[in-house]
């Protein structure tokens, strides 16, 4: 090194030191020389100084004591560590705490498109909320057809008028007029000049319809053979038909007038408030339309059944999800009651007593809600009781906290060993294991 800084002074230059070699380069800083890993990264005016390097840009590092260079990557290396497990992990706590079940009756008027809510006066928005379902409805046929069982079979003679012997193999097909119904020639037969020869053959369907006159079977569905003369000199028999199920016209009409009178059923419009159970649907102001299909199969087919597939579509006025949610904090829970409404278990039912006039823009009725309430916990207590937490001491937190024994904890990824310490990162939830509390349910006593 005190050679090449030599040649630098006798020669005027300045010289720079290129290497990977960790000792090298920390000798030609102490010698006061540029040091870069390649030649085209050296800053000419970083002489003894170390260089940082983020992507194409460079930074010359103070001149520091290496104690505190490695002070300071160590600070970056445990700041990488802590974004690492405190802000990439995400986590999912579904915590199922103890509940009781509330429920009461309410008055409220529902108003067709209303604004707004009115808690305080339980006048409500009503909208239209539609559900659909398909149906495939059967009735017995009641036609019948006569289906072919048995094969007409027949001799035929072929005559030959070429000076040539001609072989016409098995499988060939004939034609027997005027229908061009089908025979196929049983077994090859030799043809000879000049000449004639008998053959069997058998109807290609089923049927009485083959039971041919004799002279009916005389075309060949090969073009090959048309200069060949056929005949079958006797009738051809055997072919027996019987009578089958079918639909007809009348399963038709019986089977569309199902499909209205299905529509008008009340079974129909209650699938709408089981489609959605979170809702309160008034089923007095439903309406219903089917939507028909093709009955299948078609008239005089051999089937012992006619079927049709059928959507119905039923519309009805409801109180929905959100509304009927807040509806039940303000109703159900007892004023200064610390705990949380459980809103997947909100239920809402008509009692039957009601003014209601299903072509008006408004209608008071009574309603029966039921819920169940968390006492003395909330999804944020759950939140800060867990946050930062590993999964199992979260668990033992919230049932030695709030008697929650049973919680689902999903931190992402898998090998994260904390829940996030941020909100922001962690969804929390309250539920309940328990079905949901049935229409008509006795309420709980409230204190």
């Amino acid at each position: 090194m005190r050679r090449l800084l030599r040649h630098a002074e006798e020669t005027g230059r300045v010289v720079a030191v290129a290497t990977r070699s960790r000792a090298l380069a920390d000798r030609a800083r102490e010698a006061g020389l540029p040091v870069a890993r390649r030649p085209h990264q050296v800053r000419w005016d970083a002489a003894g100084r170390y260089v940082v390097r983020l992507g194409p840009v460079s930074f010359i590092a103070p001149a520091i004591g290496r104690f505190v260079q490695v002070a300071i990557i160590a600070g970056i290396a445990a700041l990488a560590l802590f974004l690492a497990l405190f802000l990439a992990p995400s986590a999912t706590v579904v915590a199922y705490p103890p509940t009781e079940t509330l429920a009461e009756t309410v008055t409220i008027t529902a108003v067709r498109d209303l604004a707004a809510p009115d808690y305080g006066a339980r006048r409500l928005p009503a909208v239209a909320v539609s559900a659909s379902r398909s149906y495939t409805l059967a009735v017995p046929a009641t036609g019948t057809v006569r289906v072919g069982v048995g094969y007409a079979r027949a001799n035929v003679t072929i005559t030959n008028p070429t000076s040539a012997d001609v072989v016409v193999t098995a499988g060939t097909v004939l034609l027997a007029g005027p229908d061009f119904l089908d025979f196929e020639l049983e077994a090859d037969v030799t043809v000879p000049r000049n000449g004639t020869a008998s053959a069997a053959v058998i109807a290609r369907q089923p049927g009485e319809r083959y039971n041919l006159p004799a002279g009916s079977i005389t075309g060949w569905f090969d073009e090959r053979y048309r200069f060949l003369g056929v005949t079958n000199p006797a009738p051809a028999a055997g072919g027996t038909s019987e009578p089958r199920p079918a639909p007809s016209e009348a399963d038709v009409i019986a089977i569309r007038q199902l499909a209205a009178s299905l529509a008008d059923s009340d079974a129909v419009r209650e699938d709408l408030a089981a489609a959605r159970p979170r809702d309160a649907v008034f089923l007095r102001t439903a309406s219903a339309s089917a939507k028909l299909g093709t009955p299948r199969p078609a008239i005089g087919t051999p089937s012992p059944v006619l079927l049709l597939d059928v959507t119905v579509e039923v519309t009805a006025l409801a109180v929905t999800e959100p509304v009927l949610r807040e509806l039940a904090v303000r109703a159900l829970v007892p004023p200064g009651s610390r705990g949380e409404l459980l809103a997947e278990t909100v239920r809402a039912s008509e009692t039957g007593a009601a003014t209601y006039d299903a072509g008006a823009e408004a209608f008071t009725t009574s309603l029966r809600l039921s819920a169940e309430f968390a006492r003395g916990v909330t999804a944020a207590d759950v939140e800060a009781a867990v946050k930062g937490k590993r999964p199992s001491e979260a668990r033992s937190t919230l049932r030695e906290r709030y008697a929650i024994d049973e919680a689902d904890v999903r931190v992402v990824p898998g090998w994260a060993p904390f829940l996030p310490r941020f909100g922001m990162r962690l969804d929390v939830r309250l539920a309940s294991r328990a079905e949901p509390p049935a229409a008509g349910t006795p309420p709980a006593t409230r204190e």
